[in-house]
């Protein structure tokens, strides 16, 4: 599997986590800073490594292979914080 693919998809499922969380509290009315730039930057990750996607040259794309399994670990954490989260709230 081509890592460029890996990467923006691990980006992606960190942005939709991070998304999952705030753009429904924006649209039920809670309005903050921190909720804002929250869904505005998760929104930004999940247009930015769809783009890369699209654009980029997947012979041409270099990562060490620790940062990528860093980046999917995060990728993971990030799954589970938001399924825990949904999960615990009553």
């Amino acid at each position: 599997m081509e890592r460029l693919y890996v990467y923006n998809g691990a980006l992606a499922i960190v942005g939709i986590s991070l998304g999952f969380n705030a753009v429904p509290s924006l649209l039920a009315g809670e309005r903050s800073v921190s909720l804002l730039l929250i869904a505005v930057g998760s929104c930004g990750m999940i247009v930015a490594a769809v783009y890369q996607s699209l654009t980029t040259d997947p012979a041409e794309f270099t990562i060490s292979a620790g940062a990528l399994l860093t980046l999917i670990g995060a990728a993971c954490l990030s799954l589970a914080g938001t399924a825990l989260e949904f999960l615990t709230t009553p």
